[in-house]
């Protein structure tokens, strides 16, 4: 009985903390050249939070100093798939908050941002990560008190969760980490670190990808994960709805410059949308059997907590194959 009242508290806790998770987002799946690869397959999804089903893996990290902000929390742990490709396919990385269907509103209307991919060989260094696409505030908005049109709202949820990047041309063969991000500023006024309680929310999202062919092109030296961003960064302290307010201390800034390094100039120019084939894949994680909080895992099965163990990262500095699954 002891215990039924316990499973009750936290399924009361964790039903409050899901409903407060309605914004946030996470790749569900990756398509190449317009073929499916499968739900979850060969993306590092975020650690849950909590237990099924109130628990959810799609946190934004708002410490610019975490590990995490490499590929997010549990993003140093592999997992069994991983994706083939080669220089000059079309990569649609398919963004969602709660199930992959078209009626998930992807990541909340308000939360305006940036978003970016960079590529890195896995295992990541230091000064790995290259940029190979980016947007921001792409146009103004309509009327004198609009936000503006942001990536994250304006492109990547209004297409359907769908962020579209190329392999670069010519790439060398061999193992990469893709990662993806989209950036929330709707709390972006004032830095995490001065008021934890506000500050920019990154979500960022890796896939395990191999490059297949003959190409020779080596990535240049890049930035590192954390460290990348700064906390006095324009482009990480920034007013998204400055323009929408009555009444400002200051004049609002119009432009906007996206975090990080730029673009790679071997990445390719332009990023077109290519056709989609069917979906493959269940629409939503129903079940999982461990959830970290504040660095403490808890394993589960069949409903019974295991036990409890530490998480700190550990990313390996050479190259393993997967486990494949048994």
């Amino acid at each position: 009985m002891k215990l039924q009242s316990s499973l009750a508290a936290v399924a009361v806790t964790w039903t409050a903390l899901f409903e407060l998770a309605h914004a946030h987002c996470y790749i569900y799946s990756v398509y190449v050249n317009g073929v499916d690869t499968g739900t979850f397959e060969g993306i590092r999804t975020p650690a849950y939070n909590g237990a099924p089903p109130y628990g959810y893996a799609n946190s934004p990290v708002k410490d610019l100093d975490s590990i995490d902000m490499r590929c997010n929390l549990l993003g140093d742990h592999q997992v069994p798939r991983t994706i083939e490709v080669r220089p000059g396919d079309n990569i649609t990385m398919e963004w969602h908050h709660d199930q992959r269907t078209a009626t998930d509103d992807v990541i909340a209307s308000s939360h305006h941002g940036p978003a970016m991919v960079y590529l890195s060989p896995d295992p990541p260094t230091e000064s790995s990560f290259v940029k190979i696409w980016e947007e921001g505030k792409f146009a103004e908005g309509v009327g004198a008190r609009a936000p503006g049109k942001w990536a994250t709202t304006a492109d990547v949820a209004a297409n359907g969760g769908r962020m579209n990047v190329r392999i670069p041309n010519g790439l060398k063969a061999g193992f990469y980490l893709i990662r993806a991000e989209m950036v929330g500023l709707h709390e972006a006024e004032v830095s995490y670190k001065n008021n934890p309680i506000r500050g920019a929310q990154f979500y960022p999202n890796c896939v395990q990808i191999e490059v297949l062919g003959d190409g020779e092109v080596e990535l240049p030296e890049g930035v590192g994960f954390p460290g990348a961003y700064k906390w006095d960064d324009p482009g990480v302290i920034y007013d998204v709805y400055c323009s929408t307010k009555t009444t400002t201390t200051a004049p609002c800034t119009t432009t906007y410059q996206i975090p990080g390094p730029t673009v790679w100039s071997g990445a390719w120019p332009d990023t077109p949308s290519v056709q989609l084939g069917a979906m493959t894949g269940v629409t939503k994680a129903t079940s999982w059997n461990s959830w970290i909080v504040k660095s403490v895992v808890t394993s589960a099965s069949a409903g019974r907590v295991l036990g409890t163990s530490t998480y700190q990262a550990q990313w390996s500095t050479t190259y393993h194959a997967p486990t494949p699954t048994a």
